[in-house]
Formats: structure tokens, C-alpha cells, sequence
């Protein structure tokens, strides 16, 4: 097997993954199994076993790409030692871990396969990539991907209590001599809240777009704060929506899908 991320995550081929004891023995927890030309594998009860049996070409599926390369994904994240299979552990299996860690890093599929067959032997299937960016457009190398939004308050304070009523999770920061201000990193997007030096720094006209799990729950809670509730949950064909100000007067506008 070849390792990839240091104790988290190998790639193997399918002899190699038939040795089961040899297999778990770094501490593999969870096998993804790609080799559609392959049986399936026994391994032992608390080993989490998903096949997702994938051609080393086109004719795959988006939504299985999308759920291997996810749960792959997850796995890294969860930081559970992870082998990736396939027949030759070449090509299926070193496109896969090279898109989920793109996935996770925010890379393009092109740099994150170009770092990983660095590491050993490949023969990577260049239809498979195609269809891997057909599948998820988003690993694309010109794709641009908006990872930071600042805003100023009058009140900062107030106004993080207020987005973490909402399950954002702020952390005080100060970079060098600069100002202390407030923190919040989700799916690698960060949200930071600094104070404002004047009421013309306060931008009212700035909007702010969150998902939410449970939008009825939510808006129950920022009544109970006396937030300002503008529209309350609305169905549309895409979802939920309801909007509310933000302790500086923003439109926050929340949506449930």
C-alpha cells in the first residue's frame, strides 16, 4: 500500500487489498472499494466497508463520483485511516484521494493529482478525470471560490453573540498590532467581525446568506433574543427562506433546503 496522508489515508490495489490482515495492520479503519471488475471484500465487522464500483473511464455516474469523493472526503476530515482501492490502485484510486483532499484544501483536481502522482506509480485515466470534473465542476482550475467575508460593527460583541445564535463558533483573534476582532471558519469559509472606528464604517446595506439546518428553530431563538425579523419562513421550489437584521441593521437572509 501506498501512503498518502501519514496515517490517514493509503491507496492500495485489489491484491493488496485481499490481504486483509496486512491491510488493517497501520490501523485502517474504513476501505473504499472502487474495482467494479472485482468481488466485493469480507473484511471483519467494525470495519467500515463502501464500495462504490467505478469504470476506469467514462460512464460513471455524477451522483456516485460525488458520493465516493464526499465520503472520501469526510473520512480525512474525521481523520479515520482510510484505504482506497481498485484493481491496479493506479488510476480510480489516486484520482478519487486527489479529489477529495482538492475537496477539503480548496484546490484545483489538476494540482491536487499532479502533488499526489508525485508520491509513486500512476497511469490515471484521463477520461475518469474529465468525468470527475463533469462531475464536480467546483475542482476546476479556473474555478474561483470565495473563502472570506469582513464586516464592522458598532457593537461587536453584541454582534457575535448574534451570529452564534445562528451556530457560527467565533474565536478573538489579533494579527501583529491590528485591531482584536472575532473570528468564525466553516467548510473553509471564515467570517470576521472587527470593530468599527466610526458609524460610517457600519455597512447596513451588506447582505449575508446562511444555510440552516432548522429555519422555524432558528428564528424561535432570534425572537427570544428580540432580533428584528423581517420575513418570516417562506416556501419556495428551492427551500425555506426568512430574513432577519443583524444587530448593525444587515439583511441576513436564511434559507433551509
Amino acid at each position: 500500500m501506498r501512503e498518502i496522508i501519514p496515517g490517514t489515508l493509503w491507496i492500495a490495489n485489489a491484491l493488496q487489498a485481499r490481504d486483509i490482515r496486512s491491510t488493517l495492520a497501520p490501523g485502517v479503519t474504513a476501505i473504499i472499494d472502487l474495482a467494479i471488475e472485482e468481488p466485493p471484500i469480507s473484511f471483519p465487522r467494525d470495519i467500515l466497508y463502501c464500495r462504490f464500483p467505478l469504470l476506469d473511464g467514462t460512464g460513471n455516474s455524477h451522483q456516485m463520483l460525488r458520493a465516493c469523493i464526499d465520503t472520501v472526503a469526510r473520512l480525512i476530515e474525521a481523520n479515520r485511516p482510510t484505504v482506497i482501492a481498485c484493481s491496479a490502485g493506479m488510476s480510480r484510486s489516486p484520482i478519487i484521494a486527489a479529489a477529495a483532499i482538492a475537496q477539503i484544501k480548496g484546490l484545483s483536481l489538476e494540482t491536487s493529482i499532479l502533488k499526489l502522482t508525485k508520491t509513486g506509480p500512476h497511469d490515471v485515466s484521463p477520461a475518469l478525470l474529465s468525468e470527475v470534473l463533469e462531475a464536480m465542476p467546483s475542482l476546476s482550475t479556473n474555478q474561483v471560490r470565495l473563502n472570506l467575508i469582513v464586516v464592522r460593527s458598532s457593537a461587536p460583541e453584541t454582534t457575535v453573540r448574534f451570529y452564534q445564535s445562528l451556530g457560527l463558533h467565533f474565536t478573538q483573534e489579533q494579527h501583529g498590532k491590528g485591531p482584536l476582532h472575532w473570528a468564525s471558519e466553516i467548510n473553509g469559509f471564515v467570517m470576521e467581525i472587527y470593530p468599527a472606528k466610526s458609524p460610517e464604517q457600519v455597512d447596513a446595506s451588506t447582505s449575508v446568506g446562511l444555510d440552516v439546518s432548522d429555519i422555524k428553530k432558528t428564528i424561535a431563538q432570534l425572537t427570544a433574543l428580540e432580533a428584528t425579523i423581517v420575513q418570516q419562513p417562506k416556501e419556495f421550489d428551492w427551500g425555506i427562506q426568512a430574513i432577519v437584521k443583524d444587530p448593525d441593521g444587515r439583511s441576513v437572509i436564511l434559507v433551509e433546503s
